[in-house]
């Protein structure tokens, strides 16, 4: 009896001490479950593609209207060949609309735009129709109501990605990079759109080349809603894409709307201009299907 009751004071003595090491480890891992509490909205990798999505869809809308306003004098002129410029501007917004469906499913995203999303951009579309309408009619129009348009397009897209890039933080723990090769077939098709690209850009001025191009390359895009469980799908493409890949669209499609601002002007670029352009483009996305996916390991 009288050892156990000297023992018993000597047991608390035993019991190992928090050390500042893993009292500093519980705190770390306790802001790493705070911040996949935050994460279990869209994460910042969507977020940033959401941004960038905002971009592209507001630039493809302002390019659009200033290409094919009266300001330029496109609407007016008698020579058809400027309406062939419509394949440098539908052709990368219908392949990138596709290929998001395939992102959003990379980045496990289901729920649709909010209503507070929709309205406005709904009315901005109804915008670039009636201002589209004024150009095929040759009224004149304010250039400052396609910024206005613009921003009617980016600002509803942008607010919920940059309020998610403000509400999530950087996590305490830096995720691992993967570096994944494409599918072949993924391979092929960034092969195949870069070859469409530089065909477009090289002869956009030429009416029938460009719409038998253009033909073609709607064709390729309405088969993804038939080929569903195909690897040969736009969407497979933007599910694999990392942001090497997706930089080089982003060229690809700059140079395009670039090409279909500068076609419709007095002074456009010569066919070795658009050719040489056509070629580069074409390089760019080739390099871009060799290369593996570099993404977030997260993602």
């Amino acid at each position: 009896m009288e050892s156990d009751s000297a023992d018993s004071p000597a047991a608390p003595d035993s019991a190992p001490q928090t050390t500042r090491v893993e009292a500093s480890r519980q705190l770390q891992q306790q802001q790493e479950v705070r911040d996949s509490v935050n994460q279990r909205g869209p994460s910042r990798g969507f977020a940033w593609f959401s941004l960038w999505s905002a971009l592209m869809a507001a630039s493809y809308i302002g390019v659009f209207l200033f290409a094919f306003s009266v300001s330029i004098g496109t609407a007016g002129d008698s020579n058809p060949d400027k309406f062939s410029q419509t394949s440098l501007l539908l052709v990368p917004i219908l392949a990138f609309t596709t290929m998001t469906t395939g992102t959003r499913e990379r980045f496990g995203i289901r729920r649709a735009l909010p209503r507070a999303v929709w309205i406005p951009l709904a009315l901005a579309i109804i915008a670039m129709t009636f201002l589209s309408g004024l150009s095929v009619f040759d009224v004149p129009y304010s250039p400052w109501l396609i910024a206005l348009v613009v921003l009617a397009v980016f600002v509803p897209l942008a607010a919920p990605a940059i309020a998610q890039l403000i509400r999530v933080p950087r996590s305490r723990t830096p995720a691992g990079r993967s570096h994944e090769p494409l599918s072949t077939p993924v391979r092929w098709n960034t092969g195949i759109m870069g070859a469409v690209a530089g065909l477009l850009i090289s002869f956009g001025t030429v009416p029938i080349v460009s719409a038998l191009v253009m033909i073609a390359a709607l064709a390729g895009i309405a088969f993804t809603y038939v080929l569903n469980e195909s690897a040969w799908v736009l969407p497979r493409v933007g599910f694999e894409w990392g942001w090497i890949q997706w930089t080089a669209f982003g060229i690809t499609t700059s140079t395009l709307f670039a090409f279909a601002i500068l076609a419709p002007l007095a002074q456009s670029p010569s066919l070795a201009a658009t050719i040489a352009a056509g070629i580069a483009v074409f390089l760019v996305m080739l390099a871009a299907s060799a290369l593996p996916a570099h993404r977030d390991a997260r993602s």
